[in-house]
């Protein structure tokens, strides 16, 4: 039992440790990832776009940054007075796979009802 407790807390060290420098997760997420339906494109200078093979683009873009290992994004619906914005806590970042969970979400057109933490979601690289 000793064992497993502490083969347990060595990766979620290890883990932790991974996910730590904010600096390597920003550099790791540029490009183009896919999810379900939809595609977004990370920028070098912090802004993304959501589906950026339409033309014009007709979901959304933003702006982008990662703190304390979460990546957080911040956008404007059409219409609206003020800006929405998502948490996510990043579970795994590598060059191929995205995996993460949505932990708050603020602003305008909220989905009622959502329970957070949500579940966890995976996006691929695209390029």
């Amino acid at each position: 039992m000793r064992a497993v407790v502490i083969l347990l807390v060595l990766s979620f060290a290890a883990t932790a440790l991974a996910l730590s420098d904010d600096a390597a997760l920003s550099r790791r997420i540029l490009g183009t990832w896919h999810e379900y339906r939809h595609d977004t494109r990370y920028f070098p200078d912090g802004t993304y776009l959501t589906d950026p093979a339409e033309n014009p683009p007709t979901l959304r873009s933003g702006k982008w940054r990662i703190k304390d290992g979460n990546l957080i994004e911040t956008w404007r619906f059409e219409g609206a007075q003020e800006d929405s914005t998502v948490v996510y806590q990043i579970i795994q970042l590598d060059q191929r796979v995205m995996r993460f969970r949505t932990l708050s979400q603020d602003g305008p057109f909220r989905p009622e009802g959502w329970k957070l933490p949500s579940g966890v979601y995976t996006r691929t690289r695209v390029s």
